[in-house]
């Protein structure tokens, strides 16, 4: 199951399963956040972020020894004295396939797909519909990302969530409205404004026109 939504719902998402993890209801998800910054590479490198996974992947919780198929892996790199380098992206997609078998349930979350790095967005997604494919445990991949044309394609016959402007503008300015009533409650904002009304609601349409619906 491969699920995409927009990145608003990424934290309750996390949030959501982080706490059923802690009553004992599900395995931690695995997760990363990508990001497209020059001062960190690896946050937008499909072989970084297979990587990240595994780790996460490689014991039921932090702390916990590792999973056989991580110490295999490594025993046989060591084997090798590394001299193929990091681990590839294959490999590390096969070595998620491993480790996956042990769960009776793994969720994958990718926040900020499309800031991967542009040319090896296509090779990340056949390897996440790869593990899909070929896990022989329930496996939920959840992707959040705005529009881009070239993840649309590749994940168009999965479960979409869009959310736009034009349909959570009225969400939006709730929060904003009721955040900015308990800051002037609180005596943190317009505490000495002589219009307090007035600038209350400039206050609360301009934060709204300028969220653009994120």
């Amino acid at each position: 199951m491969c699920l995409t939504v927009a990145n608003d719902l990424r934290s309750i998402v996390i949030e959501e399963t982080m706490k059923t993890f802690r009553a004992g209801h599900n395995p931690p998800p695995a997760f990363f956040y990508c990001s497209r910054n020059p001062a960190e590479p690896t946050r937008s490198n499909p072989e970084a972020i297979l990587a990240s996974l595994v780790r996460q992947l490689s014991s039921f919780q932090p702390g916990d020894p590792l999973l056989s198929p991580s110490v295999e892996f490594f025993k046989k790199k060591e084997a090798q004295g590394f001299a193929s380098g990091p681990p590839r992206i294959g490999e590390t997609r096969e070595l998620i396939i491993e480790l996956v078998e042990h769960y009776p349930l793994t969720l994958i979350i990718i926040d900020a797909f499309d800031e991967c790095d542009p040319e090896k967005k296509a090779d990340l997604l056949e390897e996440l519909e790869t593990i899909l494919r070929e896990s022989s445990s329930l496996v939920k991949i959840l992707i959040s990302s705005r529009d881009d044309q070239d993840i649309i394609p590749h994940l168009k016959h999965y479960p979409n969530l869009e959310i736009s402007s034009d349909r959570n503008g009225d969400d939006i300015a709730c929060f904003v409205r009721e955040e900015t009533k308990k800051l002037i409650r609180k005596k943190k904002l317009l505490k000495y404004s002589q219009a307090r009304k007035e600038m209350e609601e400039l206050i609360v349409g301009e934060i709204v026109q300028g969220a653009a619906g994120m």
